[in-house]
């Protein structure tokens, strides 16, 4: 009952949507230059992180309606702010999105989250986007993805999509180009169908070769495999090349993120190891060439248990330069009953240094027991994104469309506002009045939603027999 009451308000309140959000200012972010080759560090020395503190949460799951955002990705921008992407619980059919926010005020504020990357209706990634690595060169953002057709979540593939502004919109890789469909996968799984797949990407670059970081999850666990491609081509997926594994099968662990410090000369990589679990940890990894890794360090001091998908921030190139302030981020929460899909996402700001060991007993560190605290439900919703309430439709008859609004409370309502518009569809499969679709002939055709901003795609079919 009072989840329908607050869906209904908030279905009201929506109208002062423009009053509420668009007025939020935001930091202008701006690239550094970009990041120079350097020489390789001493092999004889061993990059250590540490968290001097107990950080402090980003995102809280709702007090009705729970949620997550796991598995961060983060770029430094030259003011200070940060830019955030992280996978993101989704409404009706779509399972999980990517969502955007910028930090700043050393990552203390942030502006209002928004959907960057969700689902394309009807092709490869039509289910769930989720498990984003980011990075910027040549002009654009790009962001990878784990995705698959398979309804059971697993044999998974990895995506990539592009824009010109870190919150979108974004147009996906379709084997040619970039644009709306195919869209067609950067990585593709080809081991045992029950298994995870491939996904949870993470990128470098280093002069003008981009290093691709991917879990690759079979019947041995979650491995780490690293291709390659040219950075100077913007068709750069076709490519591809793929150099082989570089972390092997993790201790219960899961995705490496994975940066170039400049000032050690080195590759860092950090995941989480015993995830979910009371010992769990960030592991840390290095490489001199990016090819192959060997463990170096963990962070577990001041860090949550049933920690899991971490993320460390980096430029826009995926550089750590001398200087630079450097966050590592989370999410954790209990994996009992009930608790599964409700983490908090947690940050610290930390530091790097070398050792002339590499540290592996994590016995001897304990981590912290925290409870993760819902926060209150937002009554003037805080719209992410908008969706048509399916994603295909099989018209037979004159239907509406009802549009759905959806916010960072983990809400999805109808819109009542006006002002949403249906475009780029093909009228000799269909026509619109208001909202509502008539079928005209038969056929299928992609039809382009906006609402203040906002914008959405869903499918018609038309059968044969229906005209």
């Amino acid at each position: 009952m009072l989840y329908t009451l607050i869906q209904a308000l908030k279905a009201l309140f929506a109208v002062f949507f423009m009053f509420t959000q668009f007025f939020s200012s935001a930091p202008a972010g701006g690239d550094f230059a970009p990041s120079p080759v350097p020489e390789p560090g001493d092999t004889e020395k061993y990059l250590q992180i540490e968290a001097p503190d107990e950080g402090f949460d980003l995102w809280r799951p709702n007090l009705q309606k729970g949620g997550y955002r796991y598995g961060p990705s983060m770029i430094l921008n030259a003011d200070g702010s940060v830019d955030l992407w992280s996978a993101a619980n989704g409404p009706g059919d779509i399972i999980d999105l990517v969502s955007y926010r910028r930090l700043y005020d050393d990552c203390q504020k942030s502006t209002d989250e928004v959907i960057a990357v969700k689902p394309t209706s009807e092709t490869h990634d039509g289910r769930w986007t989720c498990d984003p690595g980011a990075i910027k060169f040549g002009g654009y953002y790009y962001v990878g993805y784990t995705t698959t057709l398979n309804p059971a979540g697993v044999d998974n593939d990895v995506c990539v999509a592009r824009s010109k502004t870190p919150d979108g919109p974004y147009e996906k890789w379709t084997g040619s180009g970039w644009g709306v469909e195919p869209v067609v996968p950067l990585v593709e799984y080809t081991d045992n169908p029950d298994c995870f797949g491939a996904g949870e990407p993470s990128f470098v670059v280093l002069g003008d070769t981009l290093y691709i970081y991917y879990s690759w999850c079979d019947e041995r666990g979650a491995t780490t495999r690293v291709a390659t491609a040219d950075a100077t081509d913007e068709n750069w997926p076709a490519t591809l090349q793929y150099r082989g594994e570089c972390i092997p099968p993790k201790k219960d662990g899961d995705s490496a993120d994975v940066k170039y410090v400049d000032e050690y000369g080195r590759f860092v990589a950090v995941f989480t190891e015993k995830r979910f679990s009371g010992d769990s940890y960030v592991a840390v990894w290095e490489s001199f060439d990016g090819l192959t890794f060997r463990q170096c360090g963990f962070v577990k001091t001041n860090t949550a248990k049933r920690l899991h998908n971490c993320g460390i921030s980096g430029r826009a190139d995926g550089h750590i330069a001398a200087g630079d302030p450097v966050y590592l981020a989370y999410a954790y929460g209990g994996a009992g009953e009930g608790e599964w899909g409700n983490w908090a996402t947690r940050m610290h700001k930390v530091t790097l240094s070398l050792s002339d060991a590499p540290k592996s007993d994590d016995t001897a560190e304990q981590n912290l027991d925290l409870s993760v605290t819902r926060q209150r439900t937002h009554l003037i919703p805080r719209i992410t994104t908008i969706k048509a309430e399916n994603q295909s439709y099989t018209l037979e008859k004159s239907e509406k469309i009802w549009i759905i609004a959806c916010d960072s409370d983990g809400f999805y309502f109808p819109l009542l506002a006006a002002n949403v518009t249906f475009e780029g569809y093909d009228e000799s499969v269909v026509k619109f009045v208001g909202s509502v679709a008539t079928p005209v002939g038969p056929g299928a055709t992609r039809v382009f939603i906006s609402w203040r901003g906002f914008t959405g795609d869903f499918v018609i079919h038309v059968p044969d027999d229906a005209v």
